[in-house]
């Protein structure tokens, strides 16, 4: 079984919301300068998340874009199921 290490600091809340997390905890979590971390509260608790970013644009689709491909991607699978290369 993995044991969770606990680390624990004191910090002080600094004009405008601002906050510093220690060095060490920064080292801890491969934090980065200008990473991008979720804020989440629950229960009363504040939790910061790392988040991963690709290092490309990612696109995204309409609603009618993925509508016509799901009809191809039937289609094509109609297709293959006829000449038994899917089941």
């Amino acid at each position: 079984m993995q044991q969770t290490q606990v680390q624990e600091e004191l910090v002080k809340l600094q004009p405008k919301g601002l906050i510093t997390i220690p060095k060490k905890m920064r080292d801890f979590l491969n934090f980065e300068e200008k990473s991008i971390l979720r804020l989440r509260v629950e229960k009363g608790r504040l939790y910061l998340e790392p988040l991963k970013t690709l290092p490309y644009p990612v696109r995204t689709y309409t609603k009618e874009e993925i509508k016509e491909f799901l009809a191809l991607d039937a289609k094509e699978t109609k297709k293959l199921k006829k000449k038994g290369l899917l089941k």
